[in-house]
Formats: C-alpha cells, structure tokens, sequence
C-alpha cells in the first residue's frame, strides 16, 4: 500500500477534477502490473492496472489507494472491470467521498463475492483530505500568492518581473498543481498578463481562469481576452453591460453573475462556491491587493506563498503589502516544510491557517 501510494503522488495535483490513486496487481504475493490516473485525470490507475491483464484464469490481488469507483463516465466503471478480470481480493485505504462513489464500488465487490481489506494509509496523513473535503462541501481550497520587494510593494518601474527566473518557474509549477487562479480586474489591465502554465510539458496543465469585474471593465483587447478559447476563463461581474456581455461571450468568456453586497463588494464565499460548484478543488488567488485583502477578511485563504527580492524602493511606486504580511505572521503558521530559499537575492515565506 506504501507504494501504490508513492504510485498516487507521483501524479498528485494533476488529475484534474479526479484524485490520484496508485494501483496494483498481485499475483502469488508478486507485483505484476500496476497503475496510476492519468494527468488530467483519465484513466483510472485501477483501470491502467488492469487492462494489463491478459488472462482471467488467475486469482489476483488488487491494492488501491483510494476506494473503487462504481459508475461510467469519461472512464468506466473500475468496480465492474475488477469483476472481469477475476479479482477475487481488493485492497483499499482510503474512502471515497464523491457522492458518485461513497461506498458504491465497495458494496458492489462485496456482492460479487470478492474479498474487501481495508489497510490503513501509512504514507502521508490526510492523502485524500482536500478531495474529499471538496466532495462533501463543494467549498475548493484557497492558496494565495504574491511578490513584493524587501520593503513589500509590488511594483518596480522598469521590471515587469519582481522575483528571479527560480522564483519565477516556482509561480508556473504552483500554477500546474492548482485548478483555478483569481484575480481582480485591475490585475488584468494593468499588468495584462496571460495566468498560464509556461513550464515546458506542462503547458496542458494550466488552470482555468477567474476575475473578479464588478462592472465588466475587463480590457477587451487583453491577453486573457484574446486566450479565452485555448483557456477556460470565466468572470464574475454585478452591473448589466450588453455590450461586454455579448462581446465576451463571443470570445467563449464565461460570464457568472454574483450580486453586490452593501459595501458594494462581492461576497468572497459565494465566488469560492461558484468555482467549487464548476469542479475546480482549488484556487490561486495572484492578487491584487483588495482581492487578497478581502479573502484574508473572511478567513478563506489557506496557505499563503510571500515571494521577496532583496530590493528597497520608493514607498510612493506601488501598494504596500507590509499590512499583509503583518497579517500572516500573527494569524497563520510558518510552513517549515513547504518553505524554500531558492536564491541569494529571492526569498519565500509559506504561511498555513
């Protein structure tokens, strides 16, 4: 089980919108065939496994990190395939708390008479934590990310890049492992950026794309406009504007409609729902300062990366991030572990709630 869960992590962040499982098969206590979920999340590492599988004469042994699925969709059903191919023992560690599953694939094995061992996960606590933590609640897992200088603003007049190319490669693999990325309108037309995966190979692992445009003030001839048929992009917007509307929608722009409260601001817990409820498990919000200050509000931020040249620069260029910062060091946990200096002029602080 230790294994197929080293099988798992290997894929771990981007099977999107399905977990990564590792998978075994055993035949007279030998490993024969294994499996792990695709990136992107097809196939199913149960599935992998077996369809290596020729003959059905054998009595094998199934090891799996997470329960057996019971149902078809973009896959089949793993349960049913387990059936065929003469399984007469699966192994589990963890359960599944999709409602798709939930128990399905279990009782399903167990009335075909095929054996069912739980063993218990000893390769990392809480594997399957935000998977199914998502499946019960819809609510996605909220990281946040920003760059500053050693005095906290974010803006050098003359750079469009505040952090070396390591710090710079870091941003675009976090980008590989989370589902969506949000920012503020502001973000967009100022900085025009394009909020994509550009590690070599990891391309196709770029998250979809969230703004938040109260009033549709998005600039219609920015890179997120003109990428919004290669990338999923969807924006929240509180104010009727037909002509953005129809323009937008033309260009495969998703547009969500969240109704302003009465300090004319979104609620930040309805714009996570509405990400949950589209299957993304996780968001990176990239800024700017009023959309972190607002999910740093309401405690919705999870995990929080600082990045950190080593750069003093006129208070007056750019917003501070210094309350920010004050901010995670009183209310969140330094992440040791995640936590990584990558250069001598670059730093990163991690920050856990």
């Amino acid at each position: 089980m230790s294994l197929a869960f080293k099988l798992a992590n290997l894929h771990n962040g981007i099977t999107f919108n399905n977990p990564s499982v590792g998978a075994l098969i055993l035949y007279k206590n030998k490993i024969i065939s294994y499996g792990i979920t695709g990136i992107g999340g097809s196939p199913h590492a149960e599935y992998d496994a077996l369809k290596k599988i020729k003959s059905k004469k054998n009595k094998y042994s199934l090891y799996s990190t997470l329960e057996p699925c019971h149902h078809e969709g973009k896959n089949p059903s793993c349960s049913d395939f387990i059936k065929k191919k003469n399984i007469t023992r699966v192994l589990y560690s963890d359960k599944d708390c999709n409602i798709k599953v939930s128990g399905k694939g279990l009782r399903y094995l167990s009335n075909n008479k095929i054996k069912i061992n739980n063993i218990k996960n000893n390769f990392a606590n809480n594997f399957y934590k935000e998977h199914n933590d998502f499946s019960e609640n819809y609510y996605p897992k909220v990281f946040a990310k920003i760059a500053t200088t050693k005095n906290y603003y974010s803006f050098i007049k003359g750079r469009k890049k505040i952090t070396n190319v390591y710090l710079n490669k870091y941003t675009h693999l976090l980008r590989s492992q989370i589902n969506a990325i949000l920012v503020g309108v502001l973000t967009v037309n100022i900085d025009n950026p394009i909020l994509n995966c550009r590690i070599e190979g990891f391309d196709n692992l770029s998250p979809a794309r969230f703004i938040i445009d109260p009033r549709l003030n998005i600039n219609t001839n920015s890179t997120i406009v003109k990428t919004s048929k290669h990338i999923p992009t969807y924006i929240f917007y509180s104010f009727e504007n037909n002509y953005k509307i129809k323009f937008l929608s033309k260009k495969n722009v998703k547009l969500i409609y969240i109704p302003n409260n009465n300090k004319f601001l979104m609620d930040p817990k309805e714009i996570l729902y509405s990400i949950g409820l589209l299957g993304y498990k996780n968001v990176l919000i990239e800024g700017g300062l009023k959309t972190i200050e607002l999910f740093l509000k309401d405690k919705l931020i999870d995990r929080f990366y600082f990045f950190k040249n080593n750069d003093l620069i006129d208070k007056n260029a750019s917003h501070s991030f210094n309350k920010v910062h004050s901010y995670l060091k009183n209310n969140f946990k330094r992440n040791k572990v995640l936590e990584q200096v990558y250069i001598a002029d670059n730093s990163i602080e991690v920050y856990q709630r």
